[in-house]
């Protein structure tokens, strides 16, 4: 009830200084007035009508403020969403620590010079898949 004599104080209080100093207020002052008086009716209303929805919502707000951003393994998220990130480190261990074409061994700190190649070419029939990708050395992948 106080939301509704608040309202109402304020539109007879706009009233009364339109009627008596309208030449002072340019029509923009009028625009923020009409919309702030829409965001109060919708306020209002979602209060008093849908006051589960708005006690949820505030609520939500409150406990983001109150919890960590990120509150589990930030390492298993981020592979359960990118499975193939670390497919060179996954096929190296699978070729035991050497290359595909001349099997020489590739050591862990050379990876950023490795090249996936397939291991059967797709135009050969090969599949486009995992387990047709094999992990060359740097000197094998510039042929």
């Amino acid at each position: 009830m106080n939301s509704i004599i608040t309202l109402t104080t304020l539109l007879a209080l706009y009233y009364y200084i339109y009627q008596n100093h309208y030449d002072k207020f340019e029509e923009k002052y009028h625009t923020y007035f009409y919309i702030f008086i829409s965001l109060y009716l919708v306020i209002l209303y979602i209060y008093h009508f849908e006051y589960e929805f708005f006690y949820l919502l505030l609520r939500n707000v409150y406990d983001t403020d109150k919890k960590p951003m990120y509150g589990h393994n930030n390492a298993e998220l981020f592979e359960s969403q990118h499975p193939n990130f670390n497919i060179k480190e996954t096929l190296l261990q699978k070729q035991l620590g050497r290359c595909h074409a001349c099997s020489n061994f590739i050591m862990t700190g050379d990876l950023h010079n490795t090249k996936l190649k397939y291991k059967t070419s797709l135009q050969n029939g090969g599949h486009n898949n995992v387990e047709n990708i094999g992990l060359v050395c740097g000197q094998c992948g510039a042929f």
